[in-house]
Parts: structure tokens; C-alpha cells; sequence
């Protein structure tokens, strides 16, 4: 993404056009040719171009943020009711207001930002100034400074500001002195910040009002919220409706050259050079704008085109089982009965059109279904809407008698109506297999044995190899926790008993499947975990040495004991 800004900072260096703001005279005093880009994202990493370092006083990129702080201060509702929320189609600086009440269109154009730096709360104007200057600190996660000489010089020539000021005052909607109310607004305009600054700024109302680099809330979410549909609305002054027509993105330009503008969910943009068009806006700025949104297709309308299915998989136990070696008296009942269960593995991110062909797959469960598999570790995000009609299902689903069991390796907690909630749809899978088996009377209970006769490698050998195994392979019993096959030659458990879980590798390996009476196991190799007994578990162990004596004595013995492995699960 550096590298990208660089290509597009230095392609449009050759754009001169525009002029500097000369109405603030300071302003009019910076380098022209000054030109930075920056973009931050939501894991707080910036990217940035040219001269995103160099300082510029904030100006009109101010007043969203103060907005925002007027929000979590009052609410809505109360901000509402003395500043509009409706694009004035005319410049920053036009005295436009509500006849009768004086009430400001909206609080981009400067007169409703006078009118909402007056509600920031605040024991008089310092400690009001200090508050806002404490919030822009917050949403670029560093102390912003003064620009004493642009505050002095806003304060000699802002007698467009004081007219604006003093008509609200007259109709009553600004409810303090006009000197008071003006100073806290020149001295927010005049805080100093860079294009990375702003890049951030951006990025926190992006991510819902939390710093991306310093993780402290800002604002509530729903604050950030509604700053940003005014940004859309309002933010380029006259040249809003243009802007979100060919841009697309919620945004804030200043006088002195800078433009915020934000990707929600996404990232924050940060631009600064100081040539200003008609309208106010930043003529390089507005330019890269523009390059970007088309570039990476930013713009809020852009329909991004079909993803990939809500539903990876889905089938029934018959054809989509659990990783558990069962013994064939087991498989048998799974395919004859796994009609009852039912396996849907969800992904991405998922919205209301998305729930909707979830619930759709859902209303299409068979009358027999008991119980539902949810696999939802591929679920990158669950939007709040999405969650309650998902929820709102599994709770229907309950009342019909079909168990909801999840698996979720991030263990979030997305469906609180789910019956129980696994850390793997795996172990998800195997519940409600054990359930069903234990129905049809087929599961073993935890203590109970298997004769070697009971085996199902018995069944598959002739007499031959059932004695000369039955001789060769010794019994070994193991703790809950035990490690299997842990020694040196040890190749082959033949489970009897109990439980045993294949781990991937590392301390805390993956759960990758497990085997009970009546199956067998390898040794793993070495990249392939390890065999952990997850209960008592006993058995009949194959060791390197019989292996060997085997192969030399008895070939036929073990070719048939290596026959009936390959074969297992295939039927």
C-alpha cells in the first residue's frame, strides 16, 4: 500500500491548479507545493506518501469530530434539536439558517459548528476548549498542539463567523456569549495535526470509534455512526452531492488543505496540500480522492459481486462424518440412522442476505433431523441483525425437538440458544453421533472392554492370523492423558477401550480426530502431533520388534492385518 501512495503522490504533482486560502492570512503563507497522503488501518499500521508528516492546523476537519463529541455528550436527539442534519448546498461560510429558530443546517458549515462547539459540556470556555482538544488528541492517539499564530490571526479576521454567531445568538439558539463560543471554535481549527494524524483520526471513526493504535473507544459506535452519514451528506460542503457521487466516501475537507475521508469498517485516508478549488476543497486532494475510490472501489454503492457461498458445506451423517474410527456394528447405525443428522458449515462475513439462505437450508431440514451441526469457525463476522435471525432459528429449531450443537475453535459464543458449543465442530460431530448411536443402543459405555474376539479386526482375519496376533501383540492399559505409542517402536494400537485422540502438532495441538473399541491407530510421523488417551483406554500394541518378526516369520499374518486397515471407513 507505501508503494501505491508513492505511484499516486508523485503522479499528481504536476497538478498546480487551485489557490491558497488567503482569508485567514497565515494560511496563506504555507508552501504551496506541501502535498502528503496517509492510510490507516483498522490493526493500526499507517501507510503514507510525500509530506504526511508536516503539520497543518485542522480547520473545518475539526468539526466532525467535535460533532461526535457533542453526540456522546447529549445524544441525538438533543443535538438534533439545535443543529440540523441536512446538506446546505451552499459554502462553508453562507449565513444560512432555520427562519424562526436560527437553527444550522447542519454542523459541517461553520455556523453549525459554532453552535455544537457551544454544547461540548465543559465548566466554561478553557475547560470546554481542553475537552475538545483532549477528544481530536484521543481520535489520533496523540496530543495535538496549538498554533498560536493561526488562532491570532483567525481571531483578527473571523468577523464573518462573529455576523454568523450573532444572528443565532439573536434567534436563540446559541445560548452562550458570541466571544466565548468563538474562541473555543477558533482555537479547535487552529490545533495542528499531519496527514497520519488525520489517516488515524479516520481510521478510529472507521472502526467504530476505537483508536486502531491505542484501542481506547473514543465514542460510542452508534456516534460514530451517524458522524459518518453526515460526513457523506455534508462534509464537502456545496460540493457534497458531487463528491459522493464520484468518491463515495463519508468525508471532511479545511481550508488549510487537508481532507479526511473514511472506508468505514475499513481504513482511514488522510490528505493534505494546501491549493484550495472554489468550493474550499483541496485540489490535489480531491484529485487523489478520487483515484483511490476507483482504484481499490472504495465507493459506498459499489456492489462487490457474488463472494463465496454462506454455506461451504452441508450433508447428513451419512455422508459427512465425524474423524472418529468407530468400530462397522457403529458405521452400520450412522449409515442406516445419520439421516438425523444434520451438518451445515458456515463462512464469511454474514449479513441479513446471507442469514437468509442460511434460514432458507434451515426450513428445508427433513422431518427426521434431530440434531444440527453448526460449524462456525469460518465465520469471520456475524452482523448484529444476522446473529438474532440465526439465534432466533436455533431457538425455533429447539422447540421442535432438533438439538443445535456448534463448533467454534474462537469459542465466541454467537448462538446463546445453541444447545452446547464446542471448540471444534469435530467434537461437535462426535456429540451427536455418540447421541444417535446411543439411541440405537449401539455406543459402548466409557468402561467397557473389548474381547479381542470382539475386535473388528477378528472378523476380518482367518485363524491363522488371530492366534499368531492374538500371541505377538501384548495388552497395555493407559491413563487419562496418557500419551499412546509414546516409545520407541511402538507402531499399532489396537484400541480394546476408552478413547484416543489424535493431536496436531506443538503444545497446544489441534484435536484432528480419535478412535474407540474396536478400531485401531498409527504411529504418527513426526510433523503429525501426537495420540493422547482421553480416557482410560487399553489395548493391543504392535511394536517395531514383532513388526519385524512378523515379516520375516509369519508375511501372510501381517499382509492381512494391513489389508483390513487400509479398508477401514471405506465402506
Amino acid at each position: 500500500m507505501s508503494a501505491a501512495l508513492r505511484e499516486l503522490h508523485d503522479s499528481l504533482l504536476s497538478e498546480e491548479g487551485g489557490t491558497l486560502a488567503t482569508y485567514i492570512p497565515e494560511l496563506a503563507r504555507v508552501d504551496p507545493a506541501l502535498f502528503g497522503l496517509a492510510l490507516a488501518t483498522l490493526d493500526g499500521r499507517v501507510h503514507a506518501a510525500g509530506d504526511a508528516d508536516v503539520p497543518f492546523t485542522l480547520q473545518s476537519i475539526s468539526k466532525p469530530f467535535v460533532y461526535a463529541r457533542a453526540l456522546a455528550d447529549l445524544g441525538l436527539e438533543a443535538v438534533l434539536s439545535r443543529v440540523g442534519a441536512e446538506p446546505s448546498g451552499e459554502a462553508f461560510n453562507a449565513i444560512s439558517l432555520e427562519p424562526g429558530t436560527g437553527r444550522p443546517s447542519n454542523p459541517m458549515v461553520n455556523a453549525g459548528a459554532i453552535l455544537t462547539t457551544s454544547l461540548v459540556s465543559g465548566d466554561g470556555p478553557a475547560a470546554r476548549f481542553e475537552r475538545i482538544r483532549d477528544t481530536l488528541s484521543a481520535f489520533a492517539g496523540r496530543r495535538l498542539e496549538l498554533d498560536e499564530a493561526v488562532l491570532a490571526s483567525e481571531l483578527e479576521t473571523g468577523d464573518r463567523n462573529r455576523a454568523l454567531a450573532y444572528l443565532m445568538r439573536n434567534a436563540g439558539a446559541l445560548r452562550c456569549e458570541v466571544d466565548e463560543a468563538l474562541d473555543v471554535y477558533f482555537r479547535q481549527c487552529a490545533l495542528l495535526a499531519t496527514a497520519e494524524d488525520v489517516a488515524v483520526m479516520a481510521a478510529t471513526l472507521a472502526n467504530g470509534g476505537v483508536n486502531p493504535r491505542t484501542k481506547e473507544a473514543v465514542v460510542p459506535g452508534p456516534v460514530a455512526e451517524h458522524v459518518l452519514a453526515l460526513m457523506a451528506s455534508c462534509g464537502m460542503y456545496d460540493g457534497a452531492g458531487e463528491w459522493l457521487l464520484r468518491v463515495g466516501l463519508p468525508a471532511k475537507s479545511g481550508v488549510s488543505g487537508g481532507i479526511v475521508a473514511v472506508s468505514p469498517g475499513q481504513f482511514g485516508i488522510g490528505l493534505f496540500s494546501p491549493r484550495l478549488d472554489v468550493r474550499g476543497n483541496s485540489v490535489r486532494g480531491v484529485a487523489a480522492s478520487r483515484v483511490l475510490a476507483e482504484r481499490f472501489q472504495l465507493h459506498l454503492m459499489h456492489y462487490p459481486g457474488r463472494t463465496a457461498p454462506v454455506i461451504a458445506r452441508s450433508g447428513d451423517a451419512r455422508t459427512l462424518r465425524s474423524r472418529r474410527l468407530r468400530r462397522r456394528a457403529e458405521r452400520d447405525v450412522l449409515h442406516q440412522h445419520g439421516g438425523a443428522i444434520h451438518l451445515r458449515a458456515l463462512q464469511g462475513d454474514i449479513e441479513f442476505a446471507a442469514a437468509e439462505s442460511v434460514l432458507q437450508s434451515l426450513g428445508a431440514l427433513p422431518g427426521k433431523a434431530r440434531w444440527l451441526v453448526l460449524e462456525l469457525e469460518g465465520v469471520t463476522r456475524l452482523h448484529p441483525i444476522a446473529a438474532r435471525m440465526l439465534d432466533a432459528a436455533v431457538a425455533e429449531l429447539g422447540g421442535r425437538g432438533i438439538a443445535v450443537v456448534t463448533g467454534d475453535v474462537h469459542r465466541r459464543g454467537l448462538l446463546p440458544h445453541a444447545s452446547v458449543e464446542h471448540a471444534s465442530v469435530e467434537e461437535a460431530q462426535e456429540e451427536c453421533e455418540d447421541a444417535l448411536l446411543a439411541r440405537h443402543g449401539a455406543l459402548l459405555s466409557p468402561d467397557t472392554v473389548l474381547a479381542w474376539e470382539a475386535h473388528d479386526a477378528w472378523a476380518a482375519l482367518d485363524e491363522e492370523a488371530r492366534a499368531a496376533l492374538a500371541a505377538a501383540l501384548p495388552v497395555r492399559a493407559y491413563g487419562r492423558g496418557e500419551r499412546v505409542l509414546a516409545q520407541d517402536g511402538e507402531e499399532l494400537f489396537l484400541v480394546l477401550s476408552g478413547r484416543v485422540g489424535l493431536y496436531g502438532p506443538g503444545v497446544r495441538g489441534r484435536r484432528l480426530g480419535s478412535a474407540g473399541p474396536g478400531t485401531a491407530v498409527q504411529r504418527p510421523g513426526q510433523a503429525g502431533g501426537g495420540l493422547v488417551a482421553e480416557l482410560s483406554t487399553s489395548g493391543r500394541v504392535l511394536g517395531a520388534a514383532q513388526q519385524e518378526r512378523l515379516e520375516r516369520e509369519r508375511p501372510r499374518v501381517l499382509a492381512r492385518l494391513w489389508k483390513w486397515l487400509a479398508g477401514v471407513g471405506r465402506e
